[in-house]
């Protein structure tokens, strides 16, 4: 049975912070669309973000988001399913976090809203094409329909925090580190894997039918998911020994030489 959809985290996976993705991948990509298969992104970076990292991809098919709380159309910027955190969410998220010293980054659509000016917000900022805007209290945006939470700081205190607001909220809200300075707070339904299942749904398309890559822990239930799940052989550590399939590192066009390898076995349409 061919693969009829491949789904592709972005940082890490198929490109870093510093190159784009490589023509090799474009080239691979575009061959698999030629043959009937539909190419999407999940991906944990918001979505204009995501559109700027991956925008020589062309993707048409929607993508997934802020690590599953959006799902969206590239083209026409529709948004098509959007699970923000509550109100009282966000504000048992900003009291809990009211006792340590982190700068904090809220995510309503496309506006970001930060806790203090910091050089690291303007970066931010200018790094994801966005205007930060600084906000002393946040719970004056708990009810905007925030989308996700990022608390920002030290790589040890992000570590303790992660462990921290895990064992104080649980599986009541999805917390993730991320990245080693970042920890992600999201609604409990929001996840990589759940919106994959729902884009798929719509689309038609079977689980057994997904081609999956990722780096990242927060990609493990999208790999387990999908009929096929690679992570890159350069990924976290953990996943690498949680997965059953490796593809080459970001810098060997990993994430290519898979598809390639698959198109040649006409596996892919």
């Amino acid at each position: 049975m061919p693969y009829k959809l491949i789904a592709l985290d972005i940082d890490g996976t198929i490109r870093d912070r510093e190159q784009p993705v490589s023509q090799r991948t474009i080239e691979a990509v575009q061959r698999a669309r030629t043959m009937g298969a539909v190419v999407t992104v999940v991906t944990g970076r918001m979505f204009q973000s995501a559109l700027k990292a991956v925008g020589d991809l062309e993707l048409s098919t929607p993508i997934v988001t802020f690590q599953g709380a959006v799902i969206a159309d590239p083209l026409s910027h529709e948004i098509i399913w959007h699970q923000p955190l509550t109100e009282k969410m966000v504000e048992a998220v900003l009291t809990a976090l009211g006792e340590w010293d982190f700068e904090i980054v809220a995510h309503c659509g496309d506006d970001v809203f930060l806790n203090r000016t910091s050089e690291w917000g303007d970066e931010y900022g200018v790094r994801n094409g966005v205007a930060v805007k600084v906000v002393g209290d946040l719970r004056l945006i708990a009810g905007m329909g925030v989308t996700r939470l990022v608390a920002v700081g030290p790589e040890d205190a992000v570590a303790e925090l992660a462990d921290v607001m895990n064992t104080q909220f649980g599986s009541s809200l999805q917390i993730a580190r991320t990245l080693p300075f970042f920890c992600e707070i999201l609604h409990p339904n929001a996840s990589k894997a759940k919106a994959l299942t729902k884009l798929c749904d719509c689309l038609g398309i079977l689980a057994s039918e997904v081609v999956a890559f990722g780096n990242g822990l927060e990609d493990l239930p999208v790999l387990e998911w999908a009929g096929l799940g690679f992570a890159v052989s350069d990924g976290h550590p953990e996943l690498l020994e949680r997965v059953q399939r490796l593809a080459g590192p970001l810098g060997e066009d990993g994430v290519a030489q898979v598809i390639e390898d698959l198109l040649e076995k006409k596996q892919i349409g």
